[in-house]
């Protein structure tokens, strides 16, 4: 039986009144899973026939679907081609609540490891969305999963979030602030959040929260929406923080606020609440810019078809294909902006995972489709006996990329990062 802080039980009851022992019973039972559609891949009826698996819509989330409890993401090729996160039901539910309007800019100021930025991604037409987190080990995990779900109109930032939102100051349609916090809705699926609460950690909690939420603000527009969540129930960490800055921003308006607890909903729990600064909306100005002229890529550009954007060559010899920004980014610091296209090794151009994975189809002209072995063995990382097209392509499963190859004399030798293999 799990056990959890006497004080924090004792404010739930508090909290809770008669549902107290719902949500004691949903405390000892196991953690739900879910995952979230990759609209940018594929969509619900597709994915379901691919994985073989029943996939209802989530009523937190119209583009999730509850899993079962062992349902196992590394044993399909699928998740590793992007076509869906694993992210539990509750923590889908303040994305789907948020409306953008087409070529917005966006700003997720906490976003690793991803799950909402990657939802963000999926519902943007157009635009750029900027996904910052402050800590750097946290912002590779951050650029890795937006990589693989195929997004190519992030950069993502390593700043503290007062730069960044100095830097979007009024030029953002939306600002997701998914506040670190006391992870009290975590406490079933995470044993060492339960042993770490305190009522002084919630309240340390709130002061940052309130902190990021001043920065925050700076960056909407007018009509813009920012949307603030939590995976905590603590009225300080919530209604409390919401009315903090609701009273110190005449120009924030609330639109809608909810809390889901593990016994009213398919998840662990969250909380957000939707505000929406004063104005009418005008469309941010985007810059796109002329492209770098890199001889070395273009003798490689008719192996792909791009997407739009501005192909960009670094000092350290990556080329990017950049999204259309609304302004200078002088001084933050960048993990990665855009696609990755590849390197300048000497006079050659050498692609990236990145660009074997982007968008919906592969921009690669050359693939070479897997059976379900021979994709899990090419994710191991191993090195496959199978014709195909000599050069660089894409390694496909159901139609899907799941990285690069270099095919030579009847082999296909492996480009999958090290990083990213399943375990032999």
């Amino acid at each position: 039986m799990r056990t959890y802080p006497e004080a924090f039980l004792t404010r739930m009851q508090g909290q809770l009144g008669a549902d107290f022992a719902a949500f004691c019973d949903a405390l000892q039972a196991p953690p739900k899973k879910a995952l979230s559609i990759n609209a940018i891949k594929t969509d619900r009826a597709a994915l379901s026939a691919l994985l073989g698996i029943p996939l209802p819509a989530l009523k937190e989330n119209p583009a999730g679907a509850p899993l079962a409890p062992d349902f196992n993401p590394n044993a399909t090729p699928l998740h590793a081609a992007g076509l869906f996160y694993m992210q539990e039901a509750a923590a889908q539910a303040p994305v789907a609540a948020l409306t953008l309007p087409d070529e917005p800019v966006v700003l997720d100021l906490c976003a690793a490891p991803g799950g909402k930025s990657a939802q963000l991604a999926a519902k943007m037409r157009g635009g750029v969305l900027f996904s910052n987190e402050i800590v750097p080990g946290r912002a590779a995990v951050l650029a890795g999963n937006l990589e693989r779900m195929g997004v190519v109109n992030a950069i993502v930032t390593n700043a503290e979030p007062k730069q960044i939102s100095a830097k979007l100051k009024g030029l953002c349609d939306a600002v997701l602030v998914d506040a670190p916090c006391a992870g009290e809705a975590m406490f079933r699926k995470d044993a060492q959040a339960a042993a770490d609460w305190s009522p002084e950690h919630v309240e340390t909690c709130a002061v940052r929260q309130r902190a990021i939420l001043g920065d925050a603000v700076n960056a909407l527009k007018p009509g813009g929406q920012l949307l603030y969540a939590t995976c905590s129930f603590s009225p300080q960490e919530n209604e409390e923080t919401v009315q903090w800055l609701l009273d110190r921003n005449p120009d924030l308006a609330l639109v809608t606020m909810r809390r889901l607890y593990p016994h009213t909903s398919a998840g662990e729990g969250q909380f957000f609440a939707l505000m929406r600064r004063a104005g009418e909306r005008v469309p941010t100005p985007l810059r796109q810019g002329k492209s770098d002229r890199i001889p070395a890529f273009d003798a490689f550009s008719d192996e792909v078809r791009l997407p739009e954007g501005r192909k960009t060559l670094l000092k350290d010899g990556r080329v990017l294909l950049l999204p259309p920004v609304p302004c200078a980014l002088d001084g933050v610091r960048l993990v990665r902006a855009g696609l990755l296209l590849g390197e300048i090794k000497g006079s050659r151009f050498e692609p990236a995972h990145a660009l074997a994975v982007a968008g919906k189809t592969t921009p690669l002209l050359k693939t070479c489709a897997l059976t379900f072995d021979e994709a899990m063995r090419y994710l191991r990382g191993e090195t496959l006996e199978k014709p195909a097209e000599k050069g660089y392509g894409a390694a496909t499963f159901a139609g899907h990329a799941l990285g690069l190859y270099k095919a030579s004399d009847g082999m296909l030798k492996n480009r999958y990062p090290k990083g990213l293999r399943l375990l032999k």
